[in-house]
């Protein structure tokens, strides 16, 4: 709206959008938070893994200027793929492709259920290390 878009049908897709990305971080989350009981040093790999991925997210600069090779590996990537479907509905006032979202679904499922896999089987072993 502040750049002079108005609302439009495909704001309909953002809380399906919304979900994938917080079933993604949940998983980083839990994945995160059971290593960081055995190595403490994790918040160094993730303060690392969070600059890293900023600069591998078009957010700064457009998707166009990706070489058309690496174009694969942005759909997989979550938070890519988060952006640039928020970008295609919210400034382009389009949908975004519906592969971007399969991709976006089944990748944030999968980081959900193994940062839950992750967490359930290394708790077993907390009260050793705490």
């Amino acid at each position: 709206m502040v750049v002079g878009r108005g609302v439009n049908r495909y704001w309909l897709l953002l809380p399906f959008i919304w979900i994938f990305a917080v079933l993604f971080i949940c998983g980083l989350a839990l994945a995160s938070a059971a290593l960081n009981v055995y190595i403490r040093d994790m918040r160094y790999v993730v303060e690392s893994a969070t600059t890293v991925l900023f600069w591998l997210v078009p957010i700064v600069y457009p998707f166009t200027m990706i070489p058309a090779k690496f174009h694969p590996l942005y759909y997989y990537n979550p938070l890519a793929a988060l952006i640039m479907a928020m970008r295609n509905i919210l400034v382009e006032s389009r949908a975004p492709a519906m592969s971007l979202l399969m991709n976006l679904g089944v990748v944030s499922l999968a980081m959900f259920f193994f940062g839950w896999w992750m967490f359930k089987l290394l708790k077993r072993r907390f009260y050793e290390f705490l």
